[in-house]
């Protein structure tokens, strides 16, 4: 046992000082009695005295560290002993009645624990002369709380700048006015309220209002005839210039959009046939899953139907059209250098 081995260890007497002072003044006086003729053998004493002295405290103070390394030491193996002795059911239990440990919630919780209780002291509030002076002075940001970690919700302040606009005289609601072509009451109207039909309104509010086409092509006529009637006056009246270049603008913009019409409506016919054909296919037995037409390739029928359709003029209109807008397009990606030569 480490306690036995303390008390079986052998310890040397400490020297008191006051003995050593003692025996030191007894020395001195008897050095003095001797005389004058022994002065070289008291100064020998002397010297042996002192270096006597320092060696028994060298030796002490060498005993005392000796001493508590050996408690210290001895004390540390008491502890690796008893912790090697523990079992791990024992440190089980230990970290089980401790507790899981808690993450703070937030970080201003922490610091407002750490600090001491006392009495919170307040902003000082503004005068009513500051109030005066600077009316519409802004109150500092506040800074915003970090998140205590990467999974936590943002942090955003609820305050929001309010518009400085502010409607003086209400104005009175303007009537809109509605299309009963595209109107989706008037079509739900129309189809008894079948969603099959009502999904594809624009289908059915053109065959429905199909007689509009003619109206169209009845009014385009009569503004060439009048643009015609116009030119061939060749008079030099402002205002029938204006009116030339109106009638112009008019006619081509209605003939682009009866263009369009016509173009989508063939569209729809390239899918209706497209679409018949592979139910046929489907319902014979040559295919299994239907074939859906890209943009791309219902595009492409559709130029090629629009090209065998038109006349030879028509072409040649058509393929000078598409040259000089190709022509356009290249000469845009060209350098500056090269767009004056050609």
């Amino acid at each position: 046992m480490p306690i036995l081995s303390k008390l079986n260890k052998r310890v040397r007497a400490r020297v008191e000082e006051d003995d050593f002072e003692h025996f030191s003044q007894e020395s001195a006086s008897d050095g003095s009695e001797l005389g004058e003729e022994d002065e070289e053998t008291d100064d020998s004493d002397g010297s042996t005295s002192e270096s006597d002295d320092g060696s028994g405290r060298d030796g002490d103070e060498s005993e005392n560290e000796d001493l508590e390394s050996d408690s210290a030491s001895d004390a540390n193996s008491d502890i690796t002993s008893s912790l090697n002795n523990i079992s791990f059911g024992a440190l089980a239990k230990a970290q089980a009645s401790l507790g899981k440990r808690k993450r703070s919630t937030t970080l201003t919780a922490d610091i407002a624990s750490k600090r001491p209780k006392g009495p919170s002291r307040s902003p000082p509030a503004p005068s009513s002369k500051e109030d005066q002076k600077y009316p519409n002075a802004t109150k500092p940001p506040q800074k915003l709380s970090h998140r205590t970690s990467k999974h936590a919700p943002t942090i955003q302040s609820s305050r929001h700048a309010v518009t400085r606009k502010r409607t003086v005289i209400e104005t009175p609601a303007i009537p809109q006015a509605r299309d009963p072509r595209f109107d989706s009451v008037v079509l739900n109207h129309s189809t008894n309220g079948n969603p099959s039909i009502a999904t594809n309104a624009t289908i059915h509010a053109s065959k429905n209002y199909a007689f509009l086409n003619s109206y169209r092509t009845e009014e385009l006529s009569q503004l060439r005839k009048r643009l015609q009637n116009l030119q061939r006056e060749k008079s030099k009246d402002t205002h029938d210039e204006r009116e030339i270049e109106r009638l112009k603008r008019q006619i081509t913009s209605m003939s682009d959009r009866m263009q369009t019409f016509e173009r989508k409506e063939m569209e729809r016919e390239v899918l209706a046939g497209h679409r018949r054909k592979e139910r046929e296919a489907i319902r014979e037995g040559k295919k299994s899953q239907p074939w859906f037409l890209k943009k791309g390739d219902v595009k492409r029928e559709v130029v090629t139907r629009r090209f065998t359709e038109m006349s030879g003029k028509e072409k040649q209109r058509a393929l000078e059209r598409r040259r000089k807008k190709i022509a356009s397009k290249e000469k845009k990606e060209m350098p500056w250098a090269r767009r004056g030569v050609e």
